[in-house]
């Protein structure tokens, strides 16, 4: 079968945006981004002389973005989301449903319009590194995020 390069349109990485539904409006500026991705965790059961795999728990793979900058929010408006995960100063944490929110990782064509998007349910940000500073150095400060979700769904646009 060959394909027709009318219809077939592949997938650049370069192409997509993410959009949290904590923060609206607001689109982080990513250098990079995974996809989702999961484990099946087989489990090995004994059946007479050998053994049958079946399914185990699914586990959902954490995500690693590196941001250039966050369009839209400030690095202070960040932290103040940051604190619903637990107040710094006296050490308190904070209930699931205060900081979990929904992410959009949007691939998109030659046209900026979203083709087929991830949605992480559950989010939050487990790690976060600001980024470092060095006066030998001119390149854009990186900030490092990295996201824990439930789980993921996907669909075409």
């Amino acid at each position: 079968r060959v394909a027709d390069p009318e219809k077939l349109h592949l997938s650049l990485q370069f192409r997509y945006a993410i959009l949290t539904s904590r923060l609206p409006g607001a689109t982080l500026f990513a250098r990079s981004a995974q996809q989702p991705g999961f484990e099946n965790n087989p489990i090995r059961a004994d059946h007479i002389n050998g053994y049958i795999k079946v399914k185990g728990k699914t586990v959902w793979d954490d995500l690693n973005i590196s941001c250039y900058q966050f369009e839209g929010i400030t690095v202070s408006q960040f932290w103040t989301y940051l604190q619903m995960h637990q107040l710094v100063k006296p050490a308190l944490d904070m209930y699931g449903v205060s900081y979990k929110h929904d992410i959009l990782i949007s691939t998109l064509n030659p046209m900026g319009l979203p083709v087929g998007t991830w949605k992480l349910i559950g989010a939050f940000y487990s790690a976060v590194k600001f980024g470092e500073l060095d006066w030998g150095n001119d390149e854009v400060v990186q900030v490092d995020l990295t996201i824990s979700y439930d789980y993921a769904t996907y669909s075409n646009i």
